[in-house]
């Protein structure tokens, strides 16, 4: 006997024209996403500085003729599928297994610094496998908080431009105080505002490298820093260029953001930013207990570590202030942000932002300051999160690569070929008594190199979760 299934199909038809509707308004809305992401908006001044002296090339021009990722038909930023959104890349950036991509190896220098603190720098390619070259090109690295040179999105850039196999430059890794493995000497951290220890390394670095061009590349907190050294620097400024990848920039206008602002600032990042902050300093908590100098109070670390769930402002409001001196968490945030200082930047500075940055908001971008100054140009994609800007790749075996490491890659790479005038050089003196170089009427800056070396390989470990931001 025929026995009819049609009553096992029909709930199945029933449902599959509304699961069709469902996935056609998927994929239309991840190819809206696609358009929006692959667009980039460029913020410059009406009247861009000139970078020969006949005027004939500004850096608005240079831009649009030597960076194609970010003028002309090959531009845009366009998503791997599986990471539509800012919060999915932002989130693969720190999850997604990268030990075996882009794998460098660093020379590390210790420096003892005046307030007795160290600082950990990392060189590629190591001067064991590159000897030193007279004039060869530095590129200065500032990381992400609680990040270091070991971090994915510091390798793919510099797999661009410091690798064995293209040495376009020496790039030398600023490891801030604590981080990956810099050890604390000082019952002092970095915050990120901090420009002294910049200062110190580029004195490091002029020392070093005396007839060498300088350029800087920074990211998040790092980018923030860089820039308002930048800034205060002006004119006087020994970097020649820099890049500011994911720049915070205003820190009073982004810290509500954080908050306040999605389920996931709420819930997720504001205590990943504020929890890796504690165990940062919970990791180097000795010194804080025990050297008398310290300005933070035993009865304070007693309650404060052992804290769950830390809020970035939490922070920022009971250890910031008295580690530095601010008043509190707002005059923290006012004093650090790098948009107070854009009218002071006297050289080439290209920004890059994600419109979809969950951490920075594109309200945090200094549009006014940007369209007034002559030396800064802002991009902004469609999307990329923070610090992600995955996209697929265009070869070498890979599924995947990071966009921003083009635009970096050309525009830093033009500003070179351009062979614009030396920058300003801070005066060496020294100190024999303490045995360190000294800049010249700023006895508090300078360095003694620490008779430790190693060799440092990047790429075989992994960073901590969510590290790096």
């Amino acid at each position: 006997m025929f026995h009819s299934t049609d009553h096992l199909w029909s709930p199945l038809l029933r449902v599959l024209p509304s699961a069709l509707i469902l996935l056609l308004i998927y994929f239309g809305i991840t190819f809206l996403r696609s358009i929006s992401a692959s667009r980039i908006r460029l913020l410059h001044s009406a009247k861009p500085a000139s970078l020969i002296p006949d005027g004939s090339l500004t850096l608005v021009d240079l831009v649009k003729n030597a960076v194609p990722a970010l003028v002309g038909p090959e531009s845009g930023f366009r998503s791997v599928w599986w990471l539509p959104g800012g919060n999915a890349q932002t989130i693969y950036c720190s999850l997604g297994d990268f030990s075996q991509v882009d794998p460098i190896v660093y020379e590390r220098k210790l420096l003892c610094v005046p307030d007795g603190g160290t600082l950990a720098l990392d060189i590629t390619p190591p001067f064991s496998a590159q000897p030193l070259e007279v004039g060869e090109p530095v590129v200065l690295v500032t990381h992400g908080l609680t990040g270091g040179s070991h971090e994915s999105y510091v390798r793919a850039a510099l797999t661009a431009l410091a690798s064995p196999e293209a040495p376009r430059f020496r790039a030398v890794v600023l490891n801030s105080r604590g981080c990956n493995g810099a050890p604390v000497t000082s019952p002092k951290l970095y915050h990120a505002g901090t420009t002294d220890d910049i200062r110190n390394a580029v004195l490091w670095i002029c020392h070093t490298f005396p007839r060498s061009s300088i350029f800087g590349l920074g990211f998040s907190l790092g980018a923030n820093a860089l820039t308002k050294y930048v800034g205060e620097e002006g004119p006087e400024c020994p970097i020649s260029a820099i890049v500011s990848l994911a720049n915070v920039w205003d820190f009073a206008r982004g810290s509500p953001h954080i908050e306040r602002g999605t389920w996931m600032n709420r819930f997720v990042y504001d205590f990943v930013l504020g929890g890796a902050l504690q165990a940062l300093l919970g990791k180097h908590r000795r010194i804080f207990y025990e050297d008398p100098a310290s300005p933070l109070p035993s009865a304070l670390l007693d309650e404060f570590l052992p804290r769950k769930n830390v809020r970035l402002r939490e922070y920022d409001s009971a250890i910031t202030p008295r580690l530095y001196g601010f008043e509190d968490a707002m005059d923290y945030y006012s004093a650090i942000s790098s948009c107070r200082v854009v009218e002071r930047i006297a050289i080439p500075c290209l920004a890059i932002n994600a419109g979809d940055d969950p951490i920075v908001t594109v309200d945090n971008i200094p549009v006014c300051q940007i369209l007034q100054s002559p030396w800064v140009i802002q991009a902004i994609t469609g999307g990329g999160g923070h610090m992600g800007w995955f996209e697929p790749s265009t070869g070498g075996g890979r599924t995947f690569e990071r966009w921003y490491v083009k635009p970096t890659a050309q525009f830093l790479l033009a500003i070179r070929e351009l062979g614009l005038a030396a920058r300003p050089r801070p005066r060496i003196t020294e100190d024999a008594a303490r045995g360190m170089r000294l800049q010249e009427g700023r006895p508090d800056i300078g360095f003694r190199e620490v008779e430790e070396e190693a060799v440092v390989s990047s790429g075989t470990g992994e960073s901590k979760l969510f590290s790096g931001w």
